[in-house]
């Protein structure tokens, strides 16, 4: 019996994610057009207009996408983490001194401060990245 490794069904998931937002996308696009036509008056678009912005949706879709993949390994490291900060947990435990307990519980400490910083850190710098990115798209549409 074989497992899958999380990782690569949370590939699928975010690639069929994708693929059904691509499609839900074309699918109302195609709607709209034909609604229109049936109105009269009312004007086509475009087509540098209709470019521009399936051009911007389908680099929204991949900046998406990116940007949740760093996340979901941004979270992997923190779990892993998490685990580390446990397991040393443990070993504070199994001291068998007075000093001994006083450097584990202080190097214990120490790298749960530095965990709490990287992750304060790292989710900054992805918000960051993804302002930068949507401003970047909204920009280029604009021209």
């Amino acid at each position: 019996m074989t497992t899958t490794m999380p990782a690569n069904v949370f590939d699928d998931v975010f690639k069929n994610f994708r693929k059904a937002a691509e499609s839900n996308l074309k699918m109302q696009q195609e709607m709209f057009r034909q609604w229109g036509a049936l109105w009269p008056g009312f004007p086509t678009p475009q087509a540098a207009w209709v470019e521009k912005v399936r051009d911007f949706q389908h680099q929204w879709v991949t900046t998406i996408s990116d940007l949740a993949r760093k996340h979901r390994d941004t979270l992997d490291k923190q779990y892993q983490a998490a685990l580390e900060s446990m397991e040393e947990a443990l070993r504070v435990a199994e001291s068998s001194n007075p000093e001994e307990f006083r450097v584990r519980t202080e190097q214990l400490f120490r790298k749960t401060f530095d965990c709490v910083r990287e992750i304060s850190e790292t989710q900054m710098n992805e918000f960051q990245e993804a302002v930068n990115r949507w401003s970047e798209l909204t920009t280029k549409i604009g021209k």
